[in-house]
């Protein structure tokens, strides 16, 4: 299995709305690309979408 660098897990990332098409287009496992971002400190497309939604809670009460 060849490694899968920085700069392709952040554009992955970047670019999907779900883990599992970030996944998919590196050609790994799920818990291979959660994984990695954890290693390298980048907010998965997971992670992304529940924070927008945690913002848009918060400001709905103000």
């Amino acid at each position: 299995m060849d490694k899968v660098s920085y700069r392709e897990i952040e554009r992955v990332a970047r670019i999907y709305k779900q883990n599992k098409d970030a996944s998919a287009a590196l050609d790994i496992s799920l818990r291979h690309f959660a994984r990695l971002c954890r290693h390298y400190g980048i907010e998965t497309p997971y992670a992304r979408r529940r924070r927008n939604y945690m913002i848009t809670q918060q400001n709905s009460y103000r």
